[in-house]
């Protein structure tokens, strides 16, 4: 007699978090619930790595460093939760976005050489992150994450487009053109992110009949909360290379930067000569 459990199939033990999504669970790997959501958060941690080494090359503030750590921690907290489908892994993907998003307002609103809002802005910050957490364990709604989250990545946005108006007089030609344009690819990359991330969620059977029907390799497109992850990879990435210029720009004694790119890579390094308007 087959005396087989459910749970016989899921190394890591059935699932207990309170979301599971689209991609089919323990199809390509016996080790990864799902496959596809847990690898493409490689990019989180490639992109962050890529952000330390031009975070020290350049000899920027190690704020930064935190900055792209935060991201890093992101990444290994979504490799564990969709790796496994636990709880408390759960719980490991979703926080660490709060904290990431509160380094991010922080560095873009302490923008200038000397400090402007003292200790109380991380205090608040800090005491803003230890609620969520605290609040999000008792209410265990995704959705309330979802809103606590978009209230920070909203303060971002709004901060980011009022600093890219306030830049000095000199640096009004090609640093803001930049600017402006690393603000536009950050939000696309998001913006893009989501819009896949909500097709995934509403329309996951018709997703998933896809690609029972066309297989692997090519249904693995259809995984679109990987997707995600690659879309807000990039866009942090290149926020945090917007705010690293804002803090040179805003520092008057830095030497002048230029933009550099490699494929979708970007990265800062002092100016050659005399820099163009376009």
């Amino acid at each position: 007699m087959n005396t087989m459990l459910e749970e016989d199939f899921y190394y890591w033990g059935k699932p207990t978090s309170t979301i599971d999504w689209c991609e089919e669970n323990y199809v390509i790997s016996p080790y990864l619930a799902e496959f596809f959501n847990t690898t493409t958060n490689l990019v989180f941690g490639f992109l962050a790595l890529f952000g330390i080494y031009n975070t020290i090359t350049n000899n920027f503030s190690k704020s930064f460093v935190i900055a792209h750590l935060a991201v890093l921690f992101v990444g290994v907290g979504s490799w564990f939760f969709h790796m496994t489908l636990q709880y408390e892994m759960q719980l490991l993907d979703e926080l660490p976005m709060i904290y990431a998003a509160s380094v991010m307002v922080w560095a873009i609103f302490e923008i200038h050489p000397q400090r402007r809002y003292g200790i109380w802005l991380p205090l608040f910050l800090v005491g803003y992150s230890v609620f969520v957490t605290y609040s999000y364990i008792i209410i265990n709604n995704p959705v309330y994450h979802q809103v606590c989250y978009g209230l920070l990545v909203g303060t971002v946005v709004i901060r980011s487009v009022y600093v890219s108006h306030k830049l000095p007089a000199a640096y009004q030609g090609y640093e803001k053109l930049w600017m402006v344009r690393l603000l536009w690819i950050a939000a696309s990359c998001f913006g893009g992110a989501f819009v896949v991330w909500n097709i995934d969620n509403q329309f996951c059977t018709t997703l998933r009949g896809w690609r029972s029907t066309v297989g692997l390799p090519l249904g693995a497109i259809s995984e679109l909360h990987g997707w995600w992850h690659i879309g807000t990879s990039l866009g942090v990435y290149y926020f945090v290379v917007y705010c690293e210029w804002v803090h040179q720009v805003m520092n008057g004694k830095a030497p002048r930067y230029e933009i550099r790119w490699v494929g979708p890579l970007c990265y800062l390094r002092p100016a050659k000569g005399q820099l163009k308007t376009n």
